[in-house]
């Protein structure tokens, strides 16, 4: 290292005795004082200068996207400059707003104010949510023309990764009623199997769906089909079931259809499913009249009126003359009690028997039995003023309503590229009772949703982030929900 020419005790020499040295105006220090008075002076001419005339635009970070093009320059849209200046700006409101920034940072009030105005059929998250957090955190603008980005898991991870987040969020929860969760409402028309919350809610530390994310409720806690109607799917299976309908073999997209948009499959009836196979026939001889489906009392007054019911059967195969209708009608009763001596008899097993196909397995195999036997499928009952009551059955159209799933994108294997077979998830071939719930396990997914099955696995394919406004629902354990908004204005956020 070079050593210096003179010490510092000699260079503090040269100014000995002249004290006013600094006092004395010199070119390059006023040069300095000038540009940075100039530059003070200068921001705020042009912060006043901006109010009366500016363009907004400059202040731009960068394009707005695709979702919002259509007011791209229209700042306003978005940013509420009264929301700070208010009637205008004044010293003592410039130097508020100023400390507010640097104690609190920048305030999203405004913009979230101005999200709502146009997404109305959102709000915000679950009610244990500690702190919800501003709409631009996981929607960020400004970061290019193109569509907006979609949330990182990172945006999740933030407090479903962090166990002390996740802590005060349980404990926030435990102090709620019930009917404040669960606010993803769906259509009346659905039939939606809720699953109890648990005492911790959904707080569960996880930081990915292939890594540690829990098992499905409805499998963790082994859940039930609340159905009372009698269903084996392996039966369905067999190989002695005769073809549906052109030779072909019954399989699950026989009775499983999709909807029209694809996402969910139909909810399964008697007409469309059933009637081919089950056609509540009572008489072998005269195998196209058929016993009413869906109504007691129906099917009561159909079995008191077989004369009128043999008569219109006889017109619609042709016969005209009243004569030839009554001999009819008389041969088709004769042989009717040959098998039930009595009309009580008929009603009871109708109504009562379990084991209807019965007659087929002494009779040749192309005779089709008698169908009689409500039974089979149904819980019937006995009833003192009527023959019988029949519960109704409860057909589920959602078992995990808090998840997305849309059918329409599972039905090739993205390793194979070949066609998923529906029993590679819901296994119907080993289901012997109506109370099994056929959905698949978290493993079932993983294989697919993961870096192994290389298929997208983000928290936002498969859940929602906001709660939508309130609309009627109907589900398996109903229970009164308030107003989600109301919720959020009664609580601490």
């Amino acid at each position: 290292m070079a050593t210096p020419g003179r010490t510092q005790k000699q260079i503090a020499e040269r100014y000995k005795g002249n004290l006013g040295y600094y006092k004395r105006k010199h070119p390059w220090r006023v040069a300095r004082w000038c540009v940075s008075f100039l530059a003070i002076a200068g921001g705020v001419a042009g912060i006043i200068l901006f109010q009366k005339r500016g363009n907004e635009e400059f202040f731009s970070s960068g394009k707005i996207s695709s979702n919002h093009a259509t007011f791209a320059q229209d700042c306003a849209k978005c940013h509420d400059k009264g929301a700070v200046l208010g009637d205008g700006m004044t010293l003592t409101k410039f130097k508020s707003v100023v400390k507010d920034r640097f104690h609190r940072g920048i305030d999203f009030t405004a913009i979230d104010l101005k999200c709502e105005q146009c997404h109305k059929q959102h709000t915000l998250h679950e009610p244990n949510v500690v702190e919800n957090s501003s709409c631009s955190v996981c929607h960020q603008e400004h970061l290019g023309a193109a569509r907006m980005k979609p949330v990182a898991d990172l945006q999740c991870a933030s407090c479903h990764n962090n166990s002390g987040v996740m802590e005060a969020s349980a404990q926030k929860g435990a102090q709620l009623p019930p009917a404040a969760f669960h606010l993803r409402p769906h259509p009346a028309q659905q039939v939606v199997f809720e699953m109890p919350r648990p005492p911790r809610g959904y707080t569960q530390v996880l930081s990915s769906f292939a890594g540690d994310h829990p098992e499905f409720q409805l499998v963790r806690e082994k859940a039930r089909d609340p159905d009372v109607l009698r269903f084996n799917h392996q039966r369905h299976f067999a190989t002695d079931i005769p073809p549906v309908e052109k030779g072909r073999k019954l399989d699950c997209n026989y009775c499983h259809k999709a909807d029209p948009e694809g996402r969910f499959y139909q909810r399964i009836s008697f007409e469309a499913n059933c009637q081919a196979c089950h056609a509540l026939l009572f008489d072998k001889n005269n195998p196209q009249l058929h016993i009413p489906h869906g109504d007691v009392n129906l099917v009561r007054t159909f079995l008191r009126t077989l004369p009128a019911q043999y008569g219109d059967y006889a017109r619609s195969k042709g016969k005209t003359r009243d004569g030839d209708v009554q001999i009819f009608v008389a041969e088709q009763i004769r042989k009717l009690r040959e098998q039930f001596h009595t009309g009580e008899e008929l009603e009871r097993a109708v109504f009562f028997e379990k084991d209807p196909y019965r007659p087929q397995r002494q009779e040749a195999a192309a005779t089709k039995a008698n169908y009689t036997g409500c039974a089979l499928c149904h819980d019937v009952k006995p009833d003192r003023i009527a023959t019988a009551t029949l519960t109704k059955p409860v057909l589920v159209d959602r078992w995990m309503p808090q998840a997305k799933f849309n059918h329409a994108k599972h039905q090739v294997d993205p390793i194979t590229s070949e066609k998923l077979d529906c029993n590679r998830c819901h296994r119907a071939l080993v289901s012997h009772e109506t109370s099994d719930v056929l959905m698949p396990a978290r493993a079932d997914c993983v294989t697919c949703h993961s870096p192994k099955g290389k298929v997208v696995s983000e928290c936002i394919t498969c859940h929602g982030y906001h709660a939508p406004t309130q609309m009627a629902a109907t589900d398996v354990h109903a229970d009164a929900r308030g107003a989600f908004k109301q919720m959020l204005l009664g609580s601490n956020r």
